[in-house]
């Protein structure tokens, strides 16, 4: 009989440590599936929200809820099933065109001291422009 519960005892005991690990992975299954906030797809993966964080930051705007594809190669996207490409990563932080009292910003920029050189030359012509840092590279900022 001692010899049995030998047997069993050690296989009992392995089993343990695979139930806990079990758990604890589906403890963070769950905590990451709450933590999440936005529903963004890209390519057919579901960013986290540090992902969609960054992705916004280097578009210079805010990313919707939704299904996108994303060229990679060329930072052109579009809505998921449809081919028409819609725009190009970092459209938002391109110079936009309008009124002359329009804001719009410029950049990228390798520096921010380069930023900070663009940001004087428009302040010289009455603007108000404030250099800055998105995460992904160096802008500045103009309104009148």
């Amino acid at each position: 009989m001692s010899t049995t519960r030998q047997a069993h005892e050690p296989h009992a005991a392995g089993k343990r440590p695979a139930i806990v690990i079990g758990a604890l992975l589906l403890a963070l299954l769950a905590a990451g599936a709450s933590a999440q906030s936005r529903h963004v797809i890209v390519n057919g993966q579901r960013l986290g929200d540090a992902q969609v964080a960054a992705l916004a930051r280097r578009n210079c705007s805010d990313i919707p809820d939704g299904a996108y594809w994303l060229n990679m190669q060329t930072g052109t996207w579009g809505y998921a099933g449809n081919p028409q490409v819609q725009g190009v990563l970092g459209d938002g932080c391109r110079q936009q065109t309008g009124s002359p009292g329009a804001a719009f910003r410029r950049g990228p920029f390798v520096s921010m001291n380069r930023a900070n050189q663009e940001a004087n030359a428009y302040r010289a012509q009455g603007y108000r422009a404030v250099p800055f840092h998105n995460g992904d590279a160096y802008y500045v900022d103009v309104r009148r």
